[in-house]
C-alpha cells in the first residue's frame, strides 16, 4: 500500500495494531478496507489477509448507496458516530457502534473507523425502555395516589389517581414538602416515625389521616417504598390508598350489640370476631406484617370481695375496674369482659416491645389505685397475661388461650406482674394436663412401684423402719418424679386412689418380711392432707391392717404441718381414733411450716421429721445448728421421737448423736432402694 512506508504510518503503526479496539482504515471513494488491526481481524473472524481484500459493505449490512451516504457524512465530518449491524465470519450480525472520521495519508482523504459492540448496551436500553413504559403505564394508571419525593420529602411527580384524591396539580405543589402539604399540624409528630424509617431505608405501612386540598380529612393507607442508590436512600414513592369506607364499616362493626350489659364493655364473641377480621387483613396484604398484642386480666380478689361484700358490691367494684381499664388504652384498642372477673384487651399497633411495656405498666398503675365503693376503700390487683401476634400464632382462639396461660402463671406465682407468653408454659400446661389424664390409667395399668428409704436408729446404727415412696413408671414417658405428679393428683382429688394403694401395699409388703421372719421394722407412709379430710380415711386405714393383718404398731403416716390450716377438727379425730389402736403419727418437714405448740401437744404425735434443709450444713452452720438442737430439746421435752431427714454426711450424723438426735435418714445410709435390696439390709440387721 502506497502509504506504508511514511514517517506517520512508522510512528503509529505499532500503537495501531495493538490497539484492543477494533480499527479500520477505509476509502470513502471505493469502500475497500485499506487497513485494519488485530483486534479487528479477531472481533471479524476474518486473517488480516482476507480483511484487506474486503470492501465495507462485505460487513455493513446496510447497502451500497446507504454505506456511500454515511461514509460521505463521516468524511464532511457532519457526524462522527455510527449506529449499524455488522456481519461477523461466522454469519453472526452484530450491533455496534463506530467513531468514524476522516484522515490524510499521503495526500489521499481515508477513514478511521473505531468499532466498538454494543448488543448488551442495546439489550439494557431495551429493557429500560421496556420497564419505563412498564412503569409510566403503572404509576399513571394505578388507582392508588402515588408522589415520589426527594430525600427531602419534597414532592417530584405525581400520578392521575394522586390528582383526583387530593385535588392537586404538579405545578401548584411541586417541590412542596409532602408532610406539609398533606398533614394536619397536629399529625407532623405521628409522620416523623414514619419519615425517619423510609430515610433509614425500610418499607413502612400504616393507617393514617390526611388533608385534602379543600382540608377535608380522609383515612388513608399509606404505604413507604425507599429509593436506593449505593446504600443511600435519593428518595421514595408513597402510596395512599382512601380507605375513609372501610374505616367506616370497622366502626359500624365495634358499634353492633355485642356490649356486655353489666360494665358496657365488648363481650368475648365480639372480641373474638374482631380478632378474626384483623388477623384476615394481615393475611390479606402480604405486606402488612405489624403485630398486636393480647393482654388478658383477671381480678384475683374478687371472689373474697364479693362474698364479703355482696354481689352489688362486685358488680360495682367490676364496673369501676372496667372503666379504668378501657380509659388506660387507645380507642382504636379494643376492650372486652370474658367471663365474670377475667377480660382482654386488644392493643392493635405494637411497634416494638418497649412500647408494649410502657403501655402494660400504665394500664397496671391504673388498675392499682385504691377503688372506693359504699365508703369501703379496696384495693384490687390484678393477674396479666400477654401474648403477641405473629410471635406466639396467627389463630385468634390460640392467641387468647395463650394469653389465659400467661395471666393463670402471673396468677400462680402471686408477683402481681404481668407475664409474656413463652412456649415453656404452653408445655407446662400441655405436661399437666397429660399428667392429670395418665393418672387416672396408672392403677389399672400397674405402673406404679414402690421404693423404701431406710430410717436408722443413730445411737445404734441399726435398721428400725423404712419410708415407702411412690414411684410411677409409665408406659411411655418412663419414670415420671413424684413432685410433678402427687401435686396435681391433689389438686384432682385422684390422690385419695393413690394413697391407698400405697397404703395396702406398704403394709402387705411389711407383713411379708415379717411372715419370712426379717426383724420386725415399721414402715412410714406420707399421706396428703386430702385423704385426711376425706370422712372415712380411719377406716380405711383400719380395713387396710386387716385385710394386711400388719399390727397397727409396725404403721406410722407422715403427714405436713399443712394440715393444721385445714379442717384440724376432723383431721384430729382422725388422729386420735388411729392412735387408739396403735398406729404411729409423725410430721413430716418440720419446722418448714406451721405448728402450734399447744396443737402437737393435744395429739399424739410420736414422731418429729426436721427437714433436709436444716440438716445440709448444719456441722457448720451454726443458724441451723441452733435451730436443730431447738426442735431436738423441743422433741425430748414432749418425749417425741425425732427423724432427721437427708443426713449425707459423716459430721452432720456425728453432729446429730452427740446432740440426742433419735433416727436419722438419707444418702449417708442409702438412698431409696427396691424390695430386694432391703431385703439384704434385713439380712445383715438380724
Amino acid at each position: 500500500m502506497g502509504y506504508e512506508n511514511t514517517e506517520c504510518v512508522c510512528k503509529y503503526k505499532e500503537a495501531f495494531n495493538n490497539n484492543h479496539t477494533p480499527i479500520m482504515i477505509i476509502d470513502p471513494s471505493t469502500g475497500k478496507i485499506d487497513d485494519g488491526n488485530l483486534a479487528a481481524c479477531n472481533y471479524y473472524g476474518y486473517s488480516m489477509e482476507e480483511l484487506l481484500s474486503m470492501n465495507i459493505w462485505d460487513i455493513n449490512i446496510l447497502s451500497q448507496d446507504e454505506i456511500f451516504d454515511e461514509m460521505n457524512k463521516a468524511k464532511l465530518e457532519d457526524r462522527k458516530l455510527f449506529r449499524f449491524k455488522h456481519k461477523l465470519a461466522n454469519g453472526q450480525i452484530k450491533d455496534v457502534e463506530v467513531y468514524s472520521g476522516p484522515i490524510n495519508i499521503n495526500n489521499k482523504e481515508l477513514l478511521l473507523s473505531a468499532i466498538h459492540d454494543i448488543d448488551e448496551k442495546i439489550r439494557l436500553e431495551s429493557k429500560y425502555l421496556k420497564n419505563k413504559v412498564f412503569f409510566d403505564s403503572l404509576f399513571n394508571n394505578s388507582p392508588e395516589a402515588i408522589a415520589i419525593v426527594d430525600e427531602n420529602f419534597k414532592i417530584i411527580n405525581i400520578n392521575k389517581s394522586f390528582k383526583k384524591i387530593f385535588q392537586y396539580d404538579l405545578k401548584e405543589i411541586e417541590n412542596k414538602d409532602i408532610t406539609n402539604l398533606l398533614c394536619e399540624e397536629t399529625l407532623y409528630d405521628t409522620s416523623y416515625y414514619f419519615r425517619e424509617t423510609v430515610t433509614n431505608g425500610k418499607f413502612v405501612k400504616e393507617e393514617v389521616r390526611r388533608k385534602k386540598k379543600d382540608e377535608t380529612i380522609i383515612d388513608v393507607l399509606l404505604l413507604g417504598f425507599p429509593l436506593v442508590i449505593n446504600g443511600q436512600t435519593i428518595g421514595a414513592y408513597c402510596i395512599y390508598s382512601d380507605i375513609t369506607d372501610i374505616k367506616e364499616k370497622d366502626k359500624k362493626i365495634k358499634n353492633l350489640v355485642y356490649k356486655d350489659t353489666s360494665t358496657g364493655l365488648y363481650n368475648k364473641v365480639f372480641f373474638l370476631n374482631n380478632l378474626e377480621y384483623e388477623i384476615s387483613k394481615r393475611r390479606s396484604d402480604k405486606y402488612n406484617m405489624g403485630r398486636f398484642a393480647i393482654l388478658t386480666l383477671n381480678l384475683n380478689e374478687f371472689k373474697e370481695i364479693k362474698d364479703a361484700l355482696g354481689h352489688l358490691t362486685g358488680e360495682k367494684i367490676l364496673k369501676e375496674f372496667a372503666n379504668r381499664l378501657k380509659n388506660s388504652v387507645e380507642l382504636e384498642d379494643i376492650v372486652a369482659r370474658f367471663n365474670e372477673d377475667e377480660f382482654s384487651v386488644f392493643i392493635s399497633d405494637v411497634k416494638d416491645i418497649a412500647r408494649l411495656r410502657g403501655k402494660v405498666d400504665e394500664i397496671k398503675g391504673n388498675l392499682r389505685d385504691y377503688i372506693y365503693i359504699d365508703n369501703n376503700e379496696i384495693q384490687i390487683t390484678s393477674s396479666m397475661g400477654i401474648s403477641l401476634y405473629p410471635d406466639d400464632g396467627t389463630e385468634a382462639i390460640g392467641l387468647v388461650g395463650k394469653a389465659y396461660i400467661a395471666m393463670n402463671k402471673s396468677k400462680e406465682i402471686n408477683l402481681n406482674n404481668p407475664i409474656r407468653f413463652e412456649y415453656s408454659l404452653e408445655k407446662e400446661v400441655q405436661e399437666h394436663f397429660l399428667i392429670k389424664n395418665d393418672l387416672i390409667k396408672c392403677i389399672p395399668n400397674n405402673e406404679l412401684f414402690l421404693n423404701y428409704q431406710p430410717i436408722y436408729d443413730t445411737s445404734t446404727n441399726k435398721l428400725i423402719g423404712v419410708e415407702a415412696l411412690i414411684r410411677w413408671a409409665h408406659r411411655e414417658k418412663g419414670i415420671i418424679p413424684p413432685t410433678k405428679f402427687i401435686p396435681i393428683a391433689e389438686e384432682t382429688g385422684i390422690i385419695n386412689k393413690i394413697g391407698e394403694w400405697v397404703l395396702i401395699n406398704a403394709c402387705k409388703q411389711n407383713k411379708k418380711w415379717q411372715d419370712i421372719g426379717y426383724k420386725h421394722i415399721y414402715v412410714s407412709v406420707n399421706i396428703s392432707v386430702v385423704q385426711l379430710e376425706q370422712p372415712d380415711f380411719g377406716e380405711k386405714v383400719i380395713k387396710i391392717l386387716r385385710e394386711s393383718k400388719l399390727n397397727p404398731k409396725y404403721l406410722q403416716l407422715e403427714i405436713t404441718e399443712t394440715f393444721f390450716n385445714k379442717n384440724y377438727g376432723l383431721i384430729q379425730r382422725v388422729i386420735m381414733e388411729l392412735s387408739k389402736i396403735g398406729v404411729r403419727f409423725a410430721i413430716d418437714d418440720f419446722g418448714t411450716g406451721y405448728s402450734s405448740l399447744e396443737q402437737l401437744c393435744e395429739l399424739n404425735i410420736n414422731n418429729l421429721k426436721i427437714d433436709r434443709i436444716f440438716i445440709d450444713g448444719v456441722d457448720n452452720n451454726m443458724n441451723k445448728s441452733k435451730i436443730v438442737k431447738a426442735v431436738i430439746s423441743l422433741a425430748d421435752s414432749l418425749n417425741i421421737g425425732l427423724t432427721a431427714e437427708g443426713v449425707e454426711t459423716e459430721e452432720q450424723l456425728e453432729f446429730l448423736k452427740q446432740n440426742g438426735c433419735t433416727f436419722a435418714q438419707g444418702f449417708l445410709f442409702s438412698k431409696p432402694i427396691n424390695i430386694s435390696e432391703i431385703e439384704e439390709l434385713l439380712k445383715v440387721s438380724d
